[in-house]
């Protein structure tokens, strides 16, 4: 048995006529007009404006602000750089490093200021130093003196030490040293 193939003159009528009716019916939901009104959270509450945006910079997690200095209309910000263990003073002028302070950030009475600084051709913005971001210690290990029995272990018995000897109340007598008197040799 032999099939035949449909040639596509034949389907183009009839892919203009199912084109014509679905023209007359609703339009697709991507045709209808919006109002702005829809889209107010999102123009209120921008995913690019958000805080969390700006601490995830590498400059926040490098550096921390320490101190701010203000002289009249020259602000100063002493800054606390965490690979080097350093301190640094920055202003409106690059310094050595070739870090400059772009702005100072200060939204209410209740929150810290921030600063917006600018390295090189990086910028971010950076915080004061929390005691939460501090290097916190590791747990002891188990079984090493600090960290206490290991476990099936019993702890070691340490006798307790003497008593210390009670010091004096009133100071030592002087000490007077009598020297013997060297005389020359007489000729």
């Amino acid at each position: 048995m032999k099939h035949r193939s449909t040639s596509p003159m034949f389907l183009i009528p009839s892919l203009l006529a199912t084109m014509v009716v679905c023209a007359a019916s609703d339009p697709s939901p991507w045709e209808k007009p919006r109002s702005l009104e829809s889209f107010r959270k999102l123009l209120d509450h921008s995913p690019f404006s958000l805080p969390t945006a700006e601490e995830s910079s590498p400059l926040a997690d490098r550096f921390a602000i320490t101190g701010i200095i203000t002289e009249g209309e020259d602000v100063q910000v002493f800054v606390f750089d965490r690979t080097d263990q350093s301190r640094t003073l920055i202003t409106k002028k690059p310094n050595e490093k070739d870090m400059s302070l772009v702005s100072i950030i200060r939204e209410d009475r209740s929150t810290t200021p921030r600063a917006s600084i600018r390295l090189g051709s990086e910028s971010g913005t950076i915080s004061f130093m929390e005691a939460s971001k501090q290097p916190q210690t590791a747990p002891p290990v188990p079984g090493s003196p600090a960290g206490g029995p290991a476990q099936g272990q019993q702890a070691i018995q340490v006798p307790s030490l003497p008593p210390l000897p009670q010091q004096p109340s009133a100071p030592p007598p002087r000490r007077i040293i009598r020297r013997p008197v060297v005389t020359p040799p007489q000729p």
